[in-house]
């Protein structure tokens, strides 16, 4: 019986593999379903995201934001020409908070990331870790299922098992062999998708490899068993509202809606698919250079500017407008809500509440902060040399099942479930797959779960959001 298991589970893996590692041309539908689906597709908007009908002529204030994309794009290449005069100055700051141009965004990232030098440092890393993975990755079909349903809108992933997704999936593949003591989880895919559309495969691996470790993000602790930096990161969100917010945060309460329920992804992901897809990217820019303060500004700036049309709200309308509504055109322009988030930067960091303090026990430690991407590289091939697993299988939602029930599905464990209800509810329902050990992180009431679309707006839509500026 186990024989037939293995043997079933061998024959997978390599039809998995054999689908990304073949060549497929540029159209290739998945399935009759996919196919369907996105046949309607003619056109794409200004981020490459494809829309089913034909978009109107640019709006004044778009044709306005491209002419605005052009000049300062010719800023930044003078600027990157001389990139070690300008890093550390106060006028490269100014410029990212108002936006990098797509023209050359990627390639600040990457020198915002250090990633040229960490490349050069670990030349040929990269390769033997997805040759590796091939090998030993647990997690290769859930990895295979999020990476199909991975910004499909979008021009540059529509295609199955095309170029874009087959780098999506070697990213993930190799980094959850990298980093065992992160894996796979369910989320970072989305955070790998948006990396791909201004890197190539090789940088999009190192860039998530930094935000991972480096201490000024240290996203590694939000993906680490039991989630504890997220949760951290919730707690210190509610000491703000009470601080900052007082009136909006006992509505929230007496309502039930607690920070576990809307600020999952806003932290996990850095406001993939909760924010709309322009401002998406602006805000990764910025965490990019300011790291997590970002997080916690912004989800502090949000509230701020909605306050009046959220105390008016009632659960379910609460529910609808963190989740789903802001990810709609803003009346605010972007450029306006960076300026917001940099002024809360501001507030927070004199009100000394811009980060939350330092988690305790190993727990909270995060590994990724203590070792060079030479140290989990070499990590990962000891445990391979001594044969021994990437890392033990857990307990986990078998796939036909999505990512963590809500907490008002199971009266047991209350409003708002913490890791160790997480884990009792994983337990309970039990996993039948004997290969899985992808970890899901806690999905809002209402969601089916951590699986953005990223699907952005339309020229021309107008924008219904009002902002509360006081």
């Amino acid at each position: 019986m186990n024989q037939d298991l293995e043997t079933l589970m061998a024959l997978e893996r390599a039809h998995i593999l054999a689908n990304y590692t073949q060549a497929r041309p540029a159209g290739s539908p998945g399935d009759a379903q996919e196919s369907a689906d996105l046949s309607l597709c003619r056109l794409t908007d200004h981020h490459g995201f494809l829309q089913e009908k034909e978009l109107p002529t640019l709006s004044r204030r778009e044709a306005k934001q491209h002419r605005q994309e052009t000049r300062r794009a010719v800023k930044w290449v003078k600027m990157l020409g001389n990139w070690d005069h300008y890093r550390p100055s106060e006028k490269m700051r100014r410029h990212l908070y108002k936006g990098i141009p797509p023209q050359v965004r990627g390639q600040v990232w990457a020198l915002l990331l250090d990633i040229p030098k960490v490349k050069s440092t670990h030349q040929g890393l990269y390769e033997k870790m997805k040759e590796r993975a091939q090998l030993s990755c647990k997690d290769i079909r859930q990895i295979d299922l999020d990476v199909n349903r991975t910004f499909r809108n979008h021009i540059m992933f529509r295609d199955r098992y095309g170029v874009r997704q087959r780098a999506l999936f070697h990213v993930l593949l190799a980094y959850s062999v990298y980093n065992p003591e992160v894996g796979y989880c369910q989320g970072m895919s989305d955070i790998v998708g948006l990396l791909l559309m201004f890197l190539g495969e090789e940088d999009a691996f190192w860039a998530l490899a930094q935000v991972m470790s480096l201490e000024t993000h240290a996203m590694h602790g939000f993906f680490a068993p039991g989630f504890p930096k997220l949760a951290r990161f919730q707690r210190h969100h509610d000491i703000i509202m009470k601080k900052e917010l007082k009136g909006l945060k006992k509505h929230l309460d007496e309502q039930g809606m607690s920070a576990g329920l809307y600020t999952t992804k806003w932290f996990l992901q850095c406001f993939i698919g909760r924010t709309p897809f322009s401002l998406t990217l602006k805000l990764w820019d910025a965490y990019i250079l300011d790291g997590e303060r970002v997080l916690t500004a912004m989800a502090y700036t949000v509230l701020r500017l909605h306050r009046k049309r959220l105390l008016k709200l009632p659960l379910e309308g609460l529910q609808g407008f963190l989740q789903d509504t802001l990810a709609q055109p803003w009346a605010l322009e972007d450029e306006a809500v960076l300026r917001h988030l940099r002024a809360s930067m501001a507030h927070l960091r004199r009100r000394k509440c811009d980060l939350p303090p330092p988690g305790g026990g190993k727990g909270h430690q995060s590994p990724g902060l203590q070792r060079s991407p030479a140290s989990l590289g070499a990590v990962a091939e000891a445990r391979q040399t001594c044969r021994d697993p990437v890392r033990e299988p857990r307990s986990c939602i078998p796939a036909q099942v999505s990512i963590l029930a809500p907490a008002s599905q199971d009266p047991k464990l209350g409003k708002c479930a913490n890791t160790r209800t997480q884990h009792k509810w994983m337990r309970q329902v039990g996993d039948t797959s004997a290969q899985a050990s992808v970890r899901f992180p806690p999905a809002p009431e209402g969601e089916a779960g951590l699986r953005p679309q990223g699907k952005a707006g339309t020229h021309g839509s107008e924008p219904f959001l009002t902002a509360d500026i006081q």
